[in-house]
């Protein structure tokens, strides 16, 4: 695991006195400094929907099913995941961490085992270090922790806080976007975008939208309303249907009319390379300062939106009720097979058409991580080493479409091509030499780029379909079970 997450902190009121209000509560007391995004997961009651029945989401082993859109771990009953993002730069974490309320004790040597990490005390604290560059932390016996990436200064500071029972300090939109966690949504995920959008930036991104000058809105309006952005609240829940409500908060009126506001938000998830499945057939209400955008999600679409703010490994969680120091024949297969089923669905998630050249980089850079989080418990170390190198790719192909937003072919195609395509399949022998973009105007140069990531993206899908094909094959021979 090389990132993590991403769309969430908060505390209850003191009106709210449920069971599960003072368990969300407890967790988002141990969430450090800082966070502008959180995701509140009442693992219970997701599980305990009909579509998550119908589709086995509470296994922790799917062989045959391996559809379900985001991996909760059983041993929980509460996740809340906070991050600090760099909402200006594509949502890169700062940090993340991942608070989980137990059902029942997990020793913290137990988790460094089933990652293949090493257990440590840190400031009086138990702690296990993991390869997948994180940390846990033992808050309590119900309790478990994890930060990414892994700075031990920081887990000591963190661990301080939680000693000496310090609560956090948590903006006033995210505490009050939080409040709607348990109390039907089985998904509560905010943003606090308060402040973050750089005016020159986004006045260059106005001028340029085809869609604003195709409906002559007015731009300075329009910087006026977008300048004022508070943040984004999104309520899942889930019945026989995944049903969805995304809640995009202003400083001023919104005074567009609904058709153009749903334009605008459809436009912007293309410009952040976000574009999400299913949307294109939500509506969109203006109510005062804020945009409603509301309609259903297919798993593929939820998939998607969940892996904004995911839990930052789930290795830990496959060692319950398993064997973690022989495993049998039986047990390398069901898990190999899981594990390979899983990167089938990711894959077949990322080659759904997205409306523009790069419409999805920013899936299949988060993809790349999701398949570096799943569980690698007893499976296959050839099956685990294509995973790598299926994620690594997976990051090469994201890295290129990104180019298309780049302007002046600030990197070229071989410098790319040099930097990263070693860390996946086999880019070496693909031709990356331009020398004739090095002549080509400025104008031209975003077109070179598209075409790049367009040609980039074609060859890694073929190479990942035959490296697909081969170890199919092998996992196939070796354990006499159909990949």
């Amino acid at each position: 695991m090389k990132t993590i997450f991403t769309v969430f902190v908060c505390i209850w009121t003191t009106m709210l006195c449920t069971a599960g209000a003072s368990e969300f509560d407890k967790l988002t007391e141990k969430i450090p400094r800082g966070a502008n995004a959180i995701m509140l997961i009442d693992v219970d009651a997701a599980l305990a929907s009909p579509i998550a029945k119908a589709n086995s989401w509470q296994s922790r082993i799917q062989v045959g099913g391996a559809d379900r859109p985001l991996y909760l771990p059983p041993e929980a009953d509460k996740v809340v995941v906070a991050a600090q993002l760099d909402e200006v730069r594509g949502f890169t974490r700062t940090w993340e961490v991942a608070m989980m309320g137990l059902k029942e004790p997990m020793p913290i040597s137990l988790v460094a085992r089933a990652e293949g990490g090493y257990a440590d005390t840190v400031n009086g604290v138990k702690v296990a270090w993991v390869p997948s560059d994180a940390y846990f932390i033992d808050i309590d016996p119900n309790t478990l922790g994890l930060m990414a990436p892994a700075d031990r200064q920081t887990i000591s500071r963190w661990a301080d806080r939680a000693k000496m029972g310090k609560s956090t300090e948590l903006t006033e939109y995210l505490r009050v976007a939080a409040i709607e966690a348990g109390k039907g949504p089985q998904f509560v995920m905010a943003i606090d975008t308060t402040n973050a959008i750089q005016p020159h930036r986004l006045r260059a991104r106005l001028e340029e939208s085809e869609y604003v000058k195709s409906k002559k809105l007015n731009t300075d309006e329009l910087l006026t309303l977008i300048g004022g952005l508070q943040g984004v609240v999104l309520k899942i829940t889930l019945t026989d249907k995944i049903q969805a409500s995304a809640r995009i908060d202003f400083s001023t009126s919104v005074k567009l009319s609904s058709e153009a506001a749903k334009g605008l938000i459809l436009e912007s998830l293309t410009v952040l390379q976000m574009e999400l499945p299913d949307t294109e057939d939500w509506t969109c209400s203006i109510g005062g300062s804020s945009m409603l955008f509301e309609g259903e999600f297919s798993n593929d679409g939820l998939r998607r939106v969940l892996s904004l703010m995911e839990i930052p490994t789930t290795k830990f969680s496959s060692l319950k009720d398993q064997n973690v120091e022989a495993p049998s024949q039986d047990d390398a297969a069901k898990n190999s097979l899981a594990y390979f089923q899983s990167t089938e669905v990711l894959l077949k998630d990322l080659r759904s058409k997205s409306k523009s050249a790069s419409g999805d980089a920013y899936w299949i850079d988060r993809y790349a991580s999701k398949i570096d989080n799943l569980p690698i418990l007893h499976v296959d170390d050839d099956l685990l080493d294509y995973g790598q190198k299926l994620s690594g790719t997976l990051r090469v192909m994201s890295g290129a479409r990104k180019m298309t937003n780049l302007q002046g072919g600030a990197a070229s195609r071989a410098n790319l091509a040099q930097a990263t395509f070693d860390n996946g399949y086999g880019y070496g022998n693909f031709n990356y030499s331009t020398p004739k973009s090095r002549e080509t105007s400025a104008g031209n140069a975003r077109a070179n780029a598209a075409a790049t990531g367009t040609a980039t993206k074609l060859e890694g899908w073929n190479l990942i379909d035959n490296a697909a094909v081969e170890i199919r094959r092998e996992m196939t021979k070796r354990y006499s079970v159909e990949f």
